[in-house]
């Protein structure tokens, strides 16, 4: 009961998308859109900050780019087989997240190339993801799923 008492005087905010939730919102504490980690805040403090959070909220296309790129690489269920291969010490949701944030940032430096039509097309095959550099890849899966990863292949 305090517990409930509690949820409905605060609530979640994620610092990187500059936005609050409800506690019933949440799961493990993790972001739904970024998978970053959550604080709690008080409700003044979330409607004052999510006021204050509009006039500097990342665009809404930077979102639909990130979750464009998600599409992508999970396709055909390539995100569940990273995960299961991997097996990292985290939600599959903060799985994805991390990963999309890895693609995009490589994509960032030229190491990932996202092919996208220029309409969009019902035949998903077209939208595809290559590595140019496919090492680079496989080590910031390991970097992810922690220095043991790195070290067993060592041996």
């Amino acid at each position: 009961m305090a517990e409930q008492q509690k949820s409905s005087k605060t609530y979640l905010w994620c610092d990187t998308c500059r936005r609050s939730y409800r506690h019933e919102e949440i799961e493990n504490g993790a972001c739904p859109v970024c998978g970053h980690p959550t604080r709690e805040v008080g409700k003044f403090s979330a409607i004052l900050r999510g006021l204050m959070a509009n006039e500097l909220a990342t665009s809404p296309i930077v979102t639909k780019h990130r979750q464009l790129v998600k599409l992508i690489w999970t396709q055909n269920g390539m995100g569940e087989q990273y995960y299961r291969v991997i097996a990292p010490d985290m939600t599959y949701n903060k799985f994805e997240a991390r990963v999309t944030e890895i693609l995009c940032r490589g994509a960032e430096e030229g190491w990932v190339k996202f092919n996208i039509p220029p309409a969009p097309r019902d035949d998903e095959s077209a939208y595809k993801l290559d590595l140019i550099d496919e090492d680079r890849f496989v080590t910031e899966l390991q970097a992810l799923a922690g220095p043991d990863t790195a070290e067993q292949d060592k041996n």
